[in-house]
């Protein structure tokens, strides 16, 4: 005769998997929901950084500029991502112009990044909107920029991302 254990664990487990994927279901629908009153006016820029919160930041390669990621999504799950990125002047604080920035996301301890390269769309000085970045695997991740300008300097952010 069998042992009914491991049919026990396995129904377990699929109850937990089903009590999890239930779980996002309905917070996508209670998200898609939104009352009148959250959503952003038809004037207003979806992608503003006023509501997002700073995930990382760091000082680039030459010291001269500091980059700062910022997310609307906290705390970070994998999944497709959308980044603000300000870069400011690391002494005076203000928005840097004429920045083109470039940014590859990589994972240190699996040693691979992502098949498709992230949309980055200048917002205005100093700010851009960084997307389609699919962080499909929880743990650490990097985000390796490049900000070519007047000179061309490195940084790298680093994002815990949840399950």
């Amino acid at each position: 005769m069998r042992d009914a254990t491991p049919c026990r664990r396995t129904q377990a487990a699929l109850f937990r998997y089903t009590a999890r994927m239930m779980k996002a279901l309905l917070m996508g629908m209670l998200l898609l929901g939104a009352t009148p009153s959250s959503a952003p006016d038809a004037g207003s820029d979806a992608g503003q950084v006023s509501a997002a919160t700073t995930m990382g930041t760091a000082a680039s390669a030459s010291g001269r500029l500091r980059v700062e990621i910022l997310s609307s999504m906290t705390p970070l799950r994998r999944g497709v991502q959308v980044f603000q990125v300000r870069i400011t002047d690391a002494v005076s604080g203000k928005p840097v112009p004429g920045v083109v920035l470039s940014v590859q996301p990589w994972m240190p301890a699996m040693g691979h990044g992502i098949s498709e390269v992230p949309r980055v769309t200048a917002r205005e000085p100093g700010s851009f909107e960084v997307s389609d970045v699919d962080l499909f695997m929880p743990g650490v991740w990097e985000l390796r920029f490049t900000l070519k300008g007047t000179a061309e300097d490195t940084a790298t952010v680093t994002l815990k991302l949840g399950r």
